[in-house]
């Protein structure tokens, strides 16, 4: 897995462990304007009182509107990866923990679905160094998902383009959830049974087979 260096936000502090906090404090206050009033409504100092900040404090640790909505994606990220590798551990069978990388992604989707959805339209806001950089963290998740498939796979014959395919859908599938939220809550009683529904589809998906009777080649079993 090639490793994205991350981009420097400059701070005026040189405490790591205090930078760390202050900006998780300005992360959350963030993410609580901005899922309200969107990025461009939302003011810096609707953020910093959000953070329990003064804008003179926040500015020690920020430069601008848009180094905060970039401390927002590195926070958001940090959690998915962090909680992820957390529900992988101890699980050693690879065909499990697989599935429990796929049911955590849909449950985080589903918890986080409101930063989830800030995440989607508020990349246009970032600079480009920025989104060079969220992109790069999106490939990184993309191929934890490639390693896992490639172990629980291992000794079939499966080609490098399905398999890589296949790390994308089990990546972003759970968006679903995020974008088709309130129409899965209108038409279906409990979200629970969506999400045991989706886990369902994404891991027989991952059940390949060569042919149909047809000779083509489908790139996932749809059922049993």
């Amino acid at each position: 897995m090639t490793k994205q260096p991350a981009k420097k936000v400059e701070t005026r502090i040189k405490d790591t462990e205090l930078i760390d906090q202050r900006r998780r404090q300005i992360a959350e206050g963030a993410i609580e304007v901005f899922v309200v009033k969107g990025f461009h409504k939302a003011t810096v100092r609707e953020i910093a009182e959000a953070a329990g900040m003064t804008m003179g404090s926040m500015y020690n640790y920020v430069r601008s509107k848009e180094d905060i909505i970039y401390i927002v994606y590195d926070h958001i990220t940090r959690i998915l990866r962090t909680e992820m590798n957390a529900a992988m551990e101890g699980v050693d069978d690879p065909k499990e923990r697989l599935k429990a990388a796929v049911k955590y992604n849909l449950e985080s989707v589903n918890r986080y679905s409101d930063m989830v959805m800030f995440m989607y339209q508020s990349s246009r806001s970032l600079d480009r160094e920025s989104l060079h950089d969220m992109l790069g963290r999106e490939t990184e998740y993309i191929e934890m998902f490639e390693d896992l498939l490639r172990q629980s796979l291992a000794g079939q014959e499966v080609s490098e383009f399905r398999l890589r395919l296949a790390a994308d859908i089990l990546a972003y599938l759970p968006v679903i959830v995020t974008l088709r939220r309130w129409s899965l809550r209108q038409r279906f009683d409990s979200m629970d049974e969506v999400l045991d529904g989706i886990l369902d589809f994404a891991l027989h998906g991952t059940e390949f087979i060569p042919t149909d009777q047809e000779g083509r080649k489908p790139l996932f079993l749809a059922g049993d």
